[in-house]
């Protein structure tokens, strides 16, 4: 099998969040016949493997075989878990996000040397909906890593950091009355809107290499909902993108809200409850440099979320990320990675653990 077949058997393999069992069944598959001292579908359906060498440092690859879903299919050309590869593109949901990455991830372990950090591969779950809970469980079950590779789209760059991200509701009340006597009560919605106004007003801090924190009212939800009733509820959601340095608490304050709690259930059966907040990162030290360096690659920034959050923003773990495919391709109809940076990407990761002894 190709790197190239294997993509497209991935991507035949639907695989939502909480759903990622028959994905998980194919990776552990391959990559036990390419050769590896262990490999095993933990509690929660990550699948880890490890590759051991000489033993004096350690790297995390990671990426996540879930996939938002395929949306609209009229919005597609292509069946979007066809997996067909068209003038040298490989089509389908997850070929960019980040299933791509994993193939070569995968496909890069018969290119190993025989000495150099020790590996441990992971292969996680629930990405999509929460940044960092399958890479919290790998890394809480092994020794620390010196270095965790991030295999989201990159276009074969390095990318060093992104914004967080914090899912926070704001609660409105008022008091019920019949819609036909809206003076009997107190309608909520007209605060609700009062509120979105001055939320557009909310000044935003910046960074010198993210960019700007910002904010946006994503969901609003109305209850009773019913058309002879005034609501005497609502909740509205808010996407606040956050900067190093900004806490939880500063940004509940800032929005008179609380980070969202939710509950994950995996294709396994475990359950644990999570919270939506995922810190920014930002990768400044000389590995970055010098790895952009080695590979003849530039060095970039992550417009979207990733295991970094977890990983580097709150494990403080080095971080970097590098992968095939354009990150404007994520979640989109059509989604499609080239075949040549998938091909690339197999003798890049080998290339940048064969070669992180000396660069380190």
């Amino acid at each position: 099998m190709s790197v190239i077949k294997f993509l497209s058997d991935l991507i035949k393999e639907p695989s939502p969040p909480g759903e990622e069992g028959g994905v998980a069944s194919i990776i552990k598959e391959e990559i036990s016949r390419l050769g590896v001292d262990e490999v095993r579908i933990d509690h929660i359906g990550n699948v880890i493997a490890r590759v051991e060498r000489s033993g004096d440092r350690l790297i995390l690859l990671d990426a996540h075989m879930d996939t938002v879903p395929a949306g609209d299919r009229g919005a597609w050309r292509r069946d979007p878990f066809s997996g067909e590869v068209v003038n040298g593109h490989v089509y389908g949901r997850g070929s960019v996000d980040t299933k791509g990455s994993l193939a070569a991830m995968v496909y890069s372990i018969p290119l190993l040397s025989e000495r150099g950090p020790d590996l441990v591969y992971a292969f996680v779950v629930h990405e999509e909906d929460h940044e960092g809970f399958g890479v919290r469980h790998v890394i809480n079950s092994m020794e620390k890593p010196d270095l965790v590779i991030l295999g989201e789209p990159t276009s074969l760059n390095i990318a060093r950091g992104h914004r967080g991200r914090a899912e926070v509701l704001v609660e409105f009340r008022g008091r019920a009355a019949h819609s036909s006597m809206p003076e009997l009560g107190v309608n909520c919605l007209y605060e609700l809107c009062e509120y979105l106004e001055e939320l557009k007003g909310v000044e935003m801090p910046s960074h010198p290499l993210l960019g700007s924190a910002s904010v946006s009212p994503v969901r609003v939800d109305v209850s009773p909902g019913l058309i002879p009733m005034i609501p005497d509820y609502c909740a509205l959601l808010l996407d606040r993108r956050t900067l190093p340095g900004e806490s939880r608490e500063y940004v509940e304050g800032q929005l008179r809200g609380r980070v969202v709690r939710r509950v994950l259930r995996c294709y396994t059966g475990y359950e644990e409850e999570v919270e939506a907040w995922f810190p920014a990162w930002i990768n400044e030290g000389p590995l970055v440099s010098r790895l952009a360096s080695e590979l003849g690659a530039g060095i970039m920034i992550w417009r979207f979320g990733t295991d970094g959050s977890y990983t580097a923003g709150e494990a403080g773990i080095e971080t970097i990320g590098y992968g095939p495919g354009d990150q404007e391709a994520a979640h989109r109809p059509d989604e499609m990675v080239r075949v040549d940076e998938v091909e690339r990407a197999t003798r890049g990761y080998a290339k940048i653990v064969n070669s992180f002894s000396h660069v380190f």
